[in-house]
C-alpha cells in the first residue's frame, strides 16, 4: 500500500506540473504488466515456496516515475495471480531466492522496459523480457528523474520523509558493486536525507548517489557524531561517492543534501567493495609506449587491471580517414571506472575522457587522419575487481 500512495502521489505532482495527466497511457503499461506477470509465475512454476522480491527499474541511472509504477504494479499484478507458487516479499530482497528488476532505455523513438529474473544464490539469470512502447508526451514525463534548479514546488516529497539523524533510513549494504537504488528526493532547498549503515564484517565500503542531482554527502560514526568523509562530486553528473574503511557492529550514518540549495530526485546504494586479485591478461606486458599491443577496429579486447596502478597500452591503424569512437568499459558493471588517453605515433596527445560513457565508462570521439595511434588505458578505483573490454570502432 505505501509503495501504491508513492506512485499515487508522483501522478498528481506530474498533473500539476505539466498541465496533463499520464492516465492515457496507463491501460497499455498495465496490459503489459499482466502479461510480463504471467510469464515470470511460469517461469517459477514447481519453486513451491520460493521467495521473490521486486527490485528497481532505473533510467539513466536514476530511479524515474515509470520506474516506481512498473515495479509497483508488477507487485500487484504478481500478488494477484491465483494459486502462484512463490512467495512475494515486501522489501527485504536479501532474503530472496529470486529478484526481479531491470532498466528503461530510449531507442528509435520507443523506450524499451527490460526485465529481468534472477536467482540470488548464484546471480544468473534466468530469464529476460521486454516492452516496447512509443515514446509520447506522457511517457516522457514519467520518465523524469531529476536534476536542475527547480523551484520546490516542482518536486515531490518522496515515501521516507520525514527521516531524520534520530529516525534514518536503513539501506542495505550489498557486496562488489550491488546494492538496490533507494529513489529519494531532496524536495526543497535545505532537506537532508538520513541513511543508516550497518556493516556485518569489516571492510571498505562505497556509499554512492546516482541519477541527474548534484549531490553533496556526508559520512559520520552513528554513535560519537563523528564525521568521517564529505564528498561532491566523486561519482559521474554531479553524483557524490564515498569509500572509507568500515568495522563490523559498528553503525554509520550517510546524510546526503543538494548541492547549493539544488533539489530533484536521486538513487542511493551502498556496497563492500571486497577487493579481488585479478590475473594478467594475455596481452602483458603492455605497461608503456613501447609495448603497446595491436587492437584491430571493430573487435573488442578484453583487459584487466592487475592492481590499481596498472595501466595498459594498446595501438591500432587507421587506413580510412574518419569519426572513430574509442570505449573503454567494465565486463559486468558500468561501475568500474576507466580513464582513456588518445596519442599521435609522435607520443603527442590528442584526446582524453574519463566518464564520457555510461556511467563511470570512459568513451571518446576524434576525427583521425590514416596513421597509427596508442590509447593509454588507467584505472580510477582503488581496488578493480573486473576485466574491461576496449573497442575502437569507425562511424
Amino acid at each position: 500500500m505505501k509503495r501504491f500512495m508513492q506512485v499515487c502521489v508522483f501522478f498528481f505532482a506530474l498533473s500539476a506540473l505539466y498541465g496533463q495527466s499520464p492516465a492515457a497511457l496507463l491501460p497499455r503499461l498495465d496490459g503489459s504488466l499482466k502479461g510480463l506477470a504471467a510469464d515470470i509465475s511460469k517461469k517459477l512454476a514447481g519453486q513451491k515456496d520460493g521467495k521473490v522480491a521486486i527490485g528497481q527499474w532505473t533510467y539513466r541511472d536514476g530511479v524515474p516515475v515509470l520506474g516506481v509504477y512498473w515495479a509497483a504494479q508488477l507487485a500487484e499484478e504478481l500478488t494477484n495471480i491465483p494459486d502462484r507458487p512463490f512467495i512475494l516479499l515486501s522489501g527485504g530482497a536479501a532474503a530472496a531466492d529470486w529478484a526481479v528488476s531491470g532498466e528503461i532505455v530510449e531507442t528509435a523513438g520507443l523506450v524499451r522496459v527490460y526485465t529481468r529474473l534472477v536467482r540470488r544464490a548464484d546471480n544468473s539469470v534466468v530469464a529476460g523480457m521486454h516492452s516496447d512502447f512509443e515514446r509520447g508526451a506522457e511517457l516522457a514525463e514519467m520518465l523524469a528523474v531529476g536534476g536542475g534548479q527547480r523551484d520546490s514546488s516542482s518536486v515531490m516529497r518522496d515515501a521516507y520523509e520525514t527521516d531524520s539523524w534520530e529516525n534514518p533510513v536503513t539501506a542495505e549494504i550489498a557486496a562488489n558493486g550491488g546494492g538496490a537504488l533507494a529513489s529519494r528526493t531532496i524536495h526543497v532547498q535545505g532537506d537532508e536525507d538520513f541513511f543508516l549503515l550497518a556493516p556485518d564484517k569489516d571492510g571498505s565500503l562505497v556509499a554512492e548517489t546516482t541519477g541527474g542531482t548534484d549531490t553533496y554527502m556526508e559520512l559520520y560514526e552513528a554513535a560519537s557524531g563523528n564525521k568521517l568523509a564529505d564528498n561532491d562530486d566523486g561519482g559521474p553528473s554531479g553524483n557524490a561517492r564515498i569509500r572509507h574503511a568500515v568495522r563490523a557492529g559498528v553503525r554509520y550514518i550517510a546524510k546526503v543534501k543538494g548541492y547549493d540549495g539544488e533539489t530533484g530526485a536521486y538513487g542511493f546504494r551502498a556496497y563492500m567493495n571486497e577487493p579481488v586479485r585479478m590475473e594478467a591478461d594475455e596481452y602483458e606486458p603492455d605497461g608503456d609506449f613501447a609495448s603497446a599491443r595491436e587492437i584491430p577496429l571493430g573487435t573488442p579486447q578484453q583487459h584487466t587491471f592487475t592492481t590499481a596502478d596498472d595501466v595498459d597500452w594498446v595501438k591500432f591503424q587507421v587506413s580510412q580517414p574518419g569519426r572513430y569512437t574509442i570505449r573503454a568499459r567494465g565486463l559486468k558493471s558500468t561501475r568500474l571506472d576507466t580513464c582513456i588517453e588518445l596519442y599521435g605515433s609522435g607520443r603527442d596527445l590528442i584526446k582524453e575522457d574519463d566518464d564520457g560513457g555510461e556511467s563511470l565508462d570512459s568513451r571518446l570521439w576524434a576525427q583521425l587522419q590514416a596513421g597509427t595511434y596508442y590509447l593509454k588505458v588507467t584505472c580510477l578505483d582503488d581496488s578493480p575487481n573486473e576485466p574491461y573490454r576496449i573497442t575502437v570502432t569507425a562511424e
